[in-house]
């Protein structure tokens, strides 16, 4: 009877280990799962807000932004670089600049500075209205048209049609200007 009891005792403990051993897999994968789904929601969950100043809701992640949010971003810099009159010129370079990578800041601050120095030279003031815009999310593209109006001291305005493009990328809650660009229209 020794040696039957023996056998079942084993057999007992064998399963009772084998149970625990699947029990153990199953429970982490469940906490991979579960840590997987966690840093997904960290770095995808979605803010959805409406500035003071816009009327249309966008909606933001850690490292996406929507067509909205581009729109109104893109806008923000068109004013910031083109909205411009001798007094307030250097401040609001200053401000995109802030937008700017710091490692990719040298190109522009460059084409900024020569800006900023016809600009008080001349005593231009001007202002840029847009007509049209074009939002591509996927590659973080926007693109304005509109009316830049210039005034060279007392003079009337001095209109032209311009085209603009920019590249915005959002990393770790940052949204980065990577590149302001003039399009030349091949149509004119």
């Amino acid at each position: 009877m020794e040696h039957g009891a023996r056998l079942s005792s084993r057999r007992v403990i064998a399963i009772g280990f084998l149970c625990m051993g699947v029990f153990n897999v199953l429970s982490l994968t469940v906490n991979i799962i579960q840590g997987i789904n966690n840093a997904r929601l960290q770095n995808e969950q979605r803010t959805v807000t409406t500035p003071m100043a816009f009327q249309a809701p966008f909606a933001v992640s850690q490292n996406q932004m929507d067509a909205s949010y581009l729109q109104q971003m893109g806008l923000s810099f068109i004013s910031l670089r083109l909205n411009v009159s001798p007094e307030t010129v250097d401040a609001q370079h200053q401000a995109l600049l802030h937008y700017v990578r710091p490692a990719s800041q040298n190109a522009l601050r460059v084409k900024l500075a020569e800006d900023a120095k016809q600009i008080k030279n001349n005593n231009v003031n001007s202002a840029f209205f847009m007509t049209g815009a074009s939002v591509f999310p996927a590659s973080g593209r926007v693109e304005f048209r509109g009316e830049l109006k210039t005034w060279i001291g007392d003079s009337a305005p001095y209109s032209e049609i311009r085209h603009y493009a920019l590249f915005l990328t959002r990393e770790d809650g940052v949204t980065w200007l990577s590149r302001f660009a003039e399009v030349k229209d091949e149509k004119k």
